[in-house]
């Protein structure tokens, strides 16, 4: 069912409705969820596990809301198409003003998209924080392939 909204929603999580659920993979809780369009206080990220996705991977893997949206706020952007040095000092901002549990990067294979993990550890690192950040590695066929702690030091 569609949860009609006036404007466009800046960083609100998204109003629940009587409606059923439809059955299959979990909901969106929150929108907008791409980081260009997202300010840097956003007050659903506190406390929270972040899972901050590569563009493509919730086309790669039909997994993407029923293993890794799972229990986490989403933030979505593309290291190789999107300013890399504007996502650092974002990230910096809202690590710096929101206390987040755990990071969770999940990104493509391919090695343009290990741009992500490397923009995230660079501003964990200006903000002096020390949030815990896992990786995950989709392939282009859509499979984990990887899963590692990222060493912040």
């Amino acid at each position: 069912m569609h949860t009609e909204t006036k404007g466009c929603p800046s960083c609100a999580s998204l109003a629940e409705t009587d409606a059923p659920a439809p059955a299959g993979p979990n909901r969106l809780s929150h929108w907008p969820i791409q980081l260009k369009l997202m300010g840097t206080i956003i007050p659903f990220l506190n406390n929270a596990d972040v899972l901050v996705a590569a563009d493509c991977t919730a086309f790669a893997t039909p997994w993407f809301h029923t293993e890794f949206l799972k229990d986490r706020k989403v933030l979505i952007g593309c290291p190789k198409l999107d300013d890399g040095m504007q996502y650092i000092e974002k990230f910096k901002q809202i690590f710096s003003t929101t206390p987040i549990k755990s990071l969770t990067c999940l990104r493509m294979e391919v090695p343009c998209c290990g741009g992500m993990t490397v923009i995230l550890r660079e501003a964990l690192k200006q903000a002096g924080k020390n949030i815990p950040l896992t990786e995950m590695i989709i392939s282009t066929k859509g499979d984990l392939i990887a899963e590692r702690p990222v060493n912040l030091a």
